[in-house]
């Protein structure tokens, strides 16, 4: 998913989105076992809507402060809210 992103090599943020995107990748495998499960189960109920979301937010990296991510732990850390979230309501 984060090498189909697409970059605007036009736009005024498009090496800071590669950087990012780079940095991301680069870190995918250091993102804990569980957190990969529980956002793949998330998306599974969600009938492939998660990961729609997050296809978004990577088009959307590196395109100002709040959108660069030192690597992929810190893009994903913002779905562990929505996971413990979802896991509460199930436990209700």
């Amino acid at each position: 998913m984060i090498a189909a992103t697409v970059v605007d090599p036009a736009s005024a943020c498009a090496d800071e989105q590669r950087r990012g995107l780079q940095r991301i990748a680069a870190t995918v495998d250091q993102v804990p076992y569980v957190t990969m499960c529980n956002l793949s189960n998330l998306d599974a109920a969600l009938r492939g809507g998660l990961m729609e979301v997050i296809e978004v937010r990577l088009m959307c990296v590196g395109a100002g402060p709040t959108l660069d991510y030192a690597d992929a732990a810190a893009f994903l850390a913002r779905y562990e809210t929505v996971i413990e979230k979802a896991r509460r309501w199930r436990l209700h």
